[in-house]
């Protein structure tokens, strides 16, 4: 059975992400065929399904021609959930050909949906060779959904999304943000100062690293720590994070000497917060409330609102979302943001600041939405955002002022999320 339960369970957890729209990480953790796998076990099931959902474009382009009698659609989803791994395994993971034929065909005598079809599953395998996928030379946005693809072409041009499908196929590196003594645990962790406040490993199981007990350090894109540096938190200061599960930017705020306020409408979510303060041994008060309808006791001299978003900018950690998001799913975050925006506003004291940000490259969530606000809203203004506090990220500035980060728009191979940033001031008098 050596290698048949991570391909099992890799098969189950495609299953729940491609036919029921669960998230990656909703599937792994609620999959008890991958709960029950170990060490490398584990880590071959979360490849194989992390590389299938990667490349899911190239791969099935790549096997349609080789299914007889019908369509390579109309196959049984287990079915075509075997192929994809035993593709991604040949293409992109570099097993050997004949473990990832084998051991493919004979997983599904495991399956019910797909034991019939080791024969199909067997003749298509064998006609797939190592470089296949390059073969295809198809442009990177092609590995996602062509009404997706479309989509991102109108909205953001064809450039910028094969930037963004580019990042995405590679696993992305991890960011830690270190908020003192940064060279020494770059040195500790073998990692590579980035960005303002950051050090880049190439992986790591975070729980295990050096530092993480004592609260040194947290996990957090080097481009999703701009907003708090645009916002330039401080000591003393009153600032609220609104939104601010999971918390990144709620311990860059207050590690700063800031008196911060973190707010999220979700329970769950804010516990994660409360957490990350204690590990780190940084303070912020954190309230459960909903943003739209909360109203503080004082005004704040700056708020940060990460808001609620399509989240494309971070398709390279969540490879999933091009084939589970639907059009209304990303349709209804505008009306959404521009609420949020409109009720922080209220939260800020006359001469404070507002910083508004997304991890989405959509204008309709960025430019176009801060342009909406403030031609809406009185008493407020848009500020340049200022180049001196973003180490490597210079080059992001917009001519409207704001700052938009793209995968190859930060100088090194890891790259970075997509976000916009956008720095607001209230004016000095009610």
């Amino acid at each position: 059975m050596s290698g048949l339960p991570s391909r099992i369970a890799s098969v189950a957890l495609l299953t729940r992400i491609l036919d029921h729209r669960q998230t990656l990480d909703e599937a792994l953790s609620q999959e008890e065929r991958f709960s029950a796998l170990e060490g490398p076990d584990r880590g071959f099931a979360r490849a194989m399904t992390s590389a299938v959902l990667r490349y899911l474009g190239w791969i099935d382009t790549a096997i349609a021609p080789h299914v007889k009698g019908r369509a390579f659609e109309e196959l049984d989803g287990d079915v075509r959930h075997v192929l994809r791994i035993g593709v991604a395994q040949i293409c992109v993971l570099g097993t050997p050909l004949h473990a990832a034929v084998s051991e493919t065909v004979e997983s599904a005598r495991y399956i019910d949906a797909a034991r019939k079809a080791g024969g199909l599953i067997n003749a298509v395998l064998r006609k797939i060779q190592p470089d296949t996928l390059e073969q295809l030379d198809m442009r990177p946005a092609s590995v996602w959904p062509g009404a997706f693809c479309d989509m991102l072409d109108e909205m953001i041009g064809a450039e910028a999304a094969d930037q963004l499908a580019g990042a995405a196929l590679e696993i992305p590196p991890l960011d830690l943000t270190c908020p003192r003594d940064r060279k020494l645990w770059s040195e500790r962790l073998g990692g590579l100062p980035v960005g303002p406040t950051s050090v880049r490993l190439s992986e790591g199981v975070v729980e295990t690293l050096t530092g993480y007990e004592a609260g040194s350090w947290w996990v957090q894109d080097v481009a999703a720590t701009l907003p708090v540096q645009v916002l330039s938190p401080q000591r003393g200061e009153r600032v609220l994070d609104l939104c601010a599960a999971p918390g990144g930017k709620t311990l860059q705020l207050a590690s700063s000497g800031a008196d911060v306020t973190a707010l999220d409408r979700a329970a769950k979510r804010m516990r994660r917060v409360e957490q990350n303060l204690k590990r780190t041994q940084l303070e912020a008060k954190c309230v459960v409330a909903d943003a739209t309808k909360w109203t503080p006791d004082t005004l704040f001299d700056a708020v940060l609102v990460d808001a609620p978003c399509s989240a494309l900018g971070t398709l390279r950690r969540h490879p999933e979302g091009p084939w589970i998001k639907s059009a209304s799913d990303l349709e209804r975050f505008p009306d959404i943001q521009l609420k949020l925006l409109q009720s922080a506003a209220k939260m800020v004291k006359p001469g404070g600041r507002l910083v508004y940000c997304v991890c989405t490259p959509l204008p309709r969530e960025g430019v176009a939405l801060v342009d909406r606000f403030l031609s809406e809203t009185e008493g407020w203004s848009r500020k340049q955002i200022a180049t001196d506090s973003l180490s490597g990220f210079e080059n992001c500035v917009t001519s409207e002022g704001d700052l938009l980060t793209l995968p190859q728009s930060f100088d090194d191979p890891g790259g970075c999320d997509a976000f916009f940033i956008c720095q607001l001031l209230r004016a000095g008098t009610d």
